[in-house]
């Protein structure tokens, strides 16, 4: 009983400290300058982003406690990386049925074509208010 209860709390206390964020980025080739920016972000715990020829697609997965300010985390995001590409548009949301969309592109490994349709699909998505 013993060494059952000790082998849980060790397991439950090495799932706990993970401190990796859940990243990945889509393609993988434009990620070079989009991870040291979601990487200073102390509010969020793991991203998964979309990027084409003309727009950046952020889904970010924020922190339970900062839950509160989402509004404003999804602003600083965006004018950071607004900042590093003047060129593109920046969507960055904290919206789970988003983050499920954007999921599904990346498993699905969509060409450019497909893809820019799935990423306006997600814009008007995000525009939607429940």
């Amino acid at each position: 009983m013993k060494k059952s209860l000790t082998v849980f709390l060790m397991v439950l206390l090495l799932g706990a400290c993970s401190s990796e964020k859940e990243k990945v980025i889509f393609p993988s080739d434009n990620s070079s300058s989009l991870k040291p920016i979601m990487q200073k972000q102390d509010t969020i715990y793991g991203y998964k982003s979309v990027i084409n020829e003309e727009d950046i697609l952020v889904a970010i997965n924020i922190n339970r406690f900062d839950r509160f300010n989402k509004a404003k985390i999804e602003k600083k995001i965006t004018k950071q990386i607004e900042k590093q590409f003047p060129e593109k548009k920046v969507l960055v949301t904290g919206d789970q049925k988003l983050m499920w969309e954007v999921e599904t592109i990346i498993e699905k490994k969509l060409k450019q074509k497909e893809l820019k349709k799935s990423i306006e699909k997600i814009k008007l998505l995000s525009k939607e208010e429940t």
